[in-house]
């Protein structure tokens, strides 16, 4: 990941630099304000990319306004909390769309016995990027153009983070429509119940996705990513120890330890990257604004002082040669 916890993590993803050097450039590591950085989205829209963010959108204070076309989320950290919100924000509009079916009583009992009956965030984020996909490509690169134009999605998903079923931003439990096939598991509490079946929802939901870009046509010419921003959290009632999400790394969220910041990422590029093979080089999120600019043949965009180093390379090719140096974090603390 980027760091132990969301927000500074984040900071890293969109803009290649460490959190050793967020006081260097005025990062708090919460908020980045539009021209504070070149972002991930500023890089590749340049590059001729369509751009979208959907879900949480921290720290970037305005989406639209920082390289992204369209977003469609929640800006608020907190607000990433409120799973069953009456509002969410859309463009440059905090709050600018309405969630007409949670304006009433709200709890675990009501949302699961009736999950039809209310929008869940996760089901809004994945449903506004399938339709931003099919838009996508209905629209080609240029007029008179057979060509689609690239793009560059970024489901930035609030589950399996603790949250509520308020407008609160109380972390109650684990917020999910259904505990689909662990409903029967009732020796487990009701909260690791649904944090399993968050977990599974939100595979189904990628899964969703990839068969977008499967009915598409462009399945093997499309780079997915799939990592967390930090380690397994301890939050809403979730014991980390329940089903042993660290996989026995010391530490979890908000330790700077090892289960803190490590957690595995998953990469699926047909035809580009082996399926199956597995990679030990270590790297982290300030890599990755690097090497997807590299991918977009956008590295010339990318601010020579940034910590990042592309690990597109590895991904390439079958020996752990992508990311050489250091990983550094902290006030200069290093991890070789």
């Amino acid at each position: 990941a980027g760091y132990t916890v969301c927000g500074p993590s984040r900071t890293a993803l969109l803009t290649g630099r460490h959190s050793g050097n967020f006081a260097r450039y005025g990062y708090d590591g919460e908020h980045l304000a539009a021209g504070q950085a070149v972002t991930l989205g500023e890089v590749l829209s340049g590059a001729g990319y369509a751009t979208a963010l959907f879900g949480k959108s921290a720290p970037l204070s305005t989406p639209t306004a920082s390289g992204f076309d369209a977003f469609v989320g929640q800006v608020s950290q907190l607000d990433c909390h409120n799973m069953y919100p009456r509002v969410i924000d859309a463009g440059e509009t905090l709050g600018g769309c309405n969630l007409t079916l949670n304006w009433k009583a709200k709890s675990r009992d009501l949302c699961m016995a009736s999950p039809e009956r209310y929008n869940y965030t996760t089901d809004v984020f994945v449903g506004a990027a399938l339709k931003w996909l099919d838009n996508i490509a209905a629209a080609p690169a240029a007029e008179g153009s057979a060509e689609q134009r690239p793009f560059f999605l970024y489901l930035s998903l609030t589950v399996p983070h603790a949250g509520g079923w308020t407008d609160n931003a109380a972390e109650e439990g684990a917020p999910v429509p259904t505990d689909l096939q662990y409903v029967n598991e009732s020796s487990w509490p009701d909260v690791e119940r649904d944090h399993a079946a968050a977990i599974t929802y939100m595979d189904t939901c990628v899964g969703a996705l990839v068969r977008k870009l499967r009915a598409l046509g462009v399945e093997k010419d499309t780079l997915v990513l799939f990592a967390s921003d930090n380690g397994a959290h301890l939050e809403g009632g979730h014991d980390v120890r329940f089903f042993n999400s660290t996989g026995g790394l010391r530490g979890h969220k908000r330790s700077m330890f090892e289960g803190g910041v490590r957690s595995p990422t998953m990469v699926r590029w047909p035809g580009k990257v082996r399926a199956g093979s597995v990679s030990r080089v270590p790297w982290a999120f300030w890599d990755v604004l690097p090497t997807l600019a590299e991918v977009a043949g956008a590295s010339s965009a990318v601010p020579d002082d940034v910590d990042g180093r592309s690990f597109l390379r590895t991904l390439l090719g079958p020996g752990d040669d992508g990311v050489e140096g250091e990983l550094r974090g902290g006030a200069g603390a290093r991890l070789r």
